[in-house]
């Protein structure tokens, strides 16, 4: 049975300040196509890709043979009670509730990117609110021809130590490492070995044999001068390669539901920085970063959003740390369903068991529900490491 309540939950205005935040911060808020719901569960068609041909003249037009079904939007419930202390109240309400507002928002809007974007477990209403963009394209689906994992790349790999020679510049590791001229390494901790830094980036300019590399503090520079033989205890390659953006783009950009248009990339800040290094074949940037909150960022001419929520994580968080995310997507296949919210009720702690402790309570919530239209119009690249 439902419980009795008087006090009335009372919508955020779009212009609000928590409204504005949370769709500055949240890709999926911000971006997402928004589905009204007048009830907790909503049914939307979703479609196979149709087809088309030439009717003759007096001739028989051909019937499309797709397969149309129900994508099922539940609705859930996201939110948080805060206790306010009388003393508080007194002081300022208003600047103390729209204090909690501002964090209820700022936990919100990661949390709802990461449920619907990087969550890897099945969907169970609670910790694991809905079917992920991840999720969904882990996994397969033969009422649309979708093979698990076609749509997901992974890249990155820890290479493990290496040994230096510092007269000819040369790295051996004990694996084969798969690098090419152009990727980047990272380093670890070097003994004996000065001239490279732990943590910075480098451009592979050699590739003498599969265990053997040289590197160069810029794309296609002169090799790092270096002194002493050494050691290195740890080997990183870069996710972030031209090639490995270029293939996940390619897996949307070939299919069906391709827009440019309507193309977004949504990734996790950890990518920033790599980023700014990619060039093209002309030495342009592939990132181009706005000077303006108003005008978003660009990769490779497409939106981008940043969002802290795009990381893999086995429940959803407003705080994943799993591995970081770039999820490029027909935004309208986002399908964001709308119940209610932001919202919230203030319950005033002069009455019923608040009274006993002199706190009022402010609850705050969104009810939202998430699926996406489409395996095939979406993909991801996965930093594993």
């Amino acid at each position: 049975m439902a419980r009795t309540t008087f006090e009335a939950w009372i919508p955020e205005e779009y212009d609000s300040a928590v409204v504005q935040q949370v769709n500055q911060m949240s890709a999926i808020e911000g971006y997402a196509t928004r589905i009204p719901m007048g009830s907790t569960t909503k049914s939307a068609p979703r479609s196979g890709a149709a087809t088309v041909a030439v009717v003759a003249k007096g001739g028989t037009y051909g019937e499309d043979s797709s397969t149309n079904d129900d994508i099922v939007l539940t609705a859930r419930k996201i939110g948080s009670a805060f206790r306010i202390a009388e003393e508080d109240i007194d002081d300022s309400l208003a600047s103390t509730v729209a204090t909690k507002q501002a964090e209820w928002g700022n936990a919100y809007a990661p949390f709802l990117d990461n449920a619907c974007l990087g969550v890897s477990a099945a969907g169970n209403g609670t910790t694991v609110p809905f079917t992920s963009v991840y999720r969904a394209l882990s996994q397969t689906d033969s009422g649309v021809s979708y093979t698990a994992n076609a749509n997901i790349v992974t890249a990155g790999a820890a290479l493990g130590a290496a040994t230096i020679v510092a007269s000819t510049g040369v790295f051996t590791v004990v694996t084969p490492h798969g690098l090419a001229v152009g990727d980047r390494v990272v380093f670890g901790t070097f003994t004996t070995t000065t001239g490279a830094t732990a943590g910075t980036p480098y451009f592979v300019i050699t590739v003498p044999s599969t265990t053997t590399f040289t590197v160069s503090a810029t794309e296609g520079g002169a090799a790092v001068a270096l002194t002493n033989n050494g050691s290195v205890d740890a080997v990183t390659r870069s996710a972030v390669t031209y090639a490995n953006l270029s293939k996940v783009l390619k897996k949307v950009e070939t299919g069906g539901w391709f827009d440019p248009s309507k193309l977004l990339v949504i990734a996790h800040p950890a990518f920033k920085d790599e980023l700014r290094m990619v060039r093209d074949t002309n030495q342009r940037p592939i990132l181009v970063e706005s000077a303006s909150a108003a005008t978003p960022d660009t990769i490779f001419g497409y939106t981008a959003r940043w969002s802290r929520g795009a990381a893999k994580h086995a429940t959803a968080s407003s705080a994943p740390t799993g591995n970081p995310l770039m999820v490029v997507v027909n935004r309208d296949l986002l399908r964001l369903g709308v119940r209610s919210g932001p919202e919230s009720v203030f319950i005033d702690g002069r009455n019923g068991l608040g009274a006993l402790t002199d706190e009022s309570i402010l609850k705050v919530r969104a009810r939202r529900a998430f699926v996406l239209g489409m395996q095939h119009g979406a993909a991801i690249l996965e930093a594993t490491a």
